[in-house]
């Protein structure tokens, strides 16, 4: 499997996720159009990539437990500009932060 198909699938599994539109494992599996095995795979490697998701059995979907984005880095040339557009991707426009080394991290207040 390509990279950016790799990619795709965890954007699309985490747009589920966040909104609570997973459904349970077999509704999820069929929205994700691979086997329940596969986005068993999927989950755990969200899990060790540090998204807290659990399985809500009262909403029967699953949902991740504490605030925040799971998101997919992505390469800028230095002094490149960031749009909104990008910036909404990543996260809320402003809570985005730049480091020294120019990796996306979101700001806190202090």
């Amino acid at each position: 499997m390509s990279l950016i198909k790799a990619i795709k699938r965890l954007e699309y599994a985490n747009y589920l996720i966040k909104r609570k539109a997973s459904g349970d494992l077999e509704t999820f599996a069929r929205k994700m159009n691979l086997y329940r095995n596969a986005t068993k795979g999927i989950l755990s490697q969200m899990r060790e990539l540090g998204a807290t998701i659990i399985y809500d059995r009262q909403r029967k979907t699953y949902c991740y437990t504490e605030d925040g984005e799971f998101c997919i880095s992505r390469f800028m040339k230095y002094g490149d500009l960031l749009t909104r557009e990008d910036a909404c991707e990543i996260g809320k426009p402003e809570e985005v932060c730049f480091s020294e080394k120019a990796i996306f991290v979101l700001c806190r207040e202090i």
